[in-house]
């Protein structure tokens, strides 16, 4: 299992990269019941829709957390959102990584110890692995450029790692 935060699954949606990691990853891809609602609740989106459709096929689980007194305690201690404090809780209670691009989720998981990679590292992993082309992984790096909020430094760092 991994877990995935709202904002990074919209990012992975919208950039055509969902589909892409849901076929080569080995784990089961997870959200909470948060960043279900988060992801879906604008069902005139196309990300929107693409993510409802993924998990009414199970290739996206959705699971809710168990113990509320963690939850409760990330967002008071990390100021984080609702996704993020549900996600990083799915994560603690069932020793997974996260998939993550907010500053603060990242920020919290360094703290806790628990393992994350962004979408932009993912991206590079799927084009190092050769589980995509360099076209692809250079289509996308500009959607996930455009969509995401990335310092432009972050960008050209990922795009000497595809050179």
């Amino acid at each position: 299992m991994i877990i995935v935060d709202s904002s990074t699954l919209i990012l992975l949606a919208k950039s055509g990269m969902l589909d892409i990691m849901l076929n080569n990853l080995k784990e089961q891809l997870t959200i909470s019941k948060t960043v279900c609602i988060e992801t879906t609740i604008k069902n005139e989106l196309f990300d929107a829709k693409l993510i409802k459709e993924r998990i009414n096929e199970g290739k996206i689980k959705v699971k809710e957390i168990s113990n509320n007194k963690i939850y409760k305690k990330l967002l008071k201690d990390f100021n984080i959102g609702e996704g993020e404090a549900q996600s990083i809780t799915l994560c603690l209670e069932n020793k997974v990584p996260l998939i993550a691009d907010d500053k603060k989720a990242i920020n919290c998981c360094r703290i806790l110890n628990i393992r994350f990679i962004t979408a932009l590292n993912l991206l590079v992993r799927l084009y190092k692995t050769q589980k995509i082309s360099k076209a692809v992984v250079e289509n996308i790096l500009k959607k996930l450029q455009f969509y995401g909020r990335y310092d432009d430094k972050i960008i050209q760092k990922i795009k000497e790692e595809i050179k």
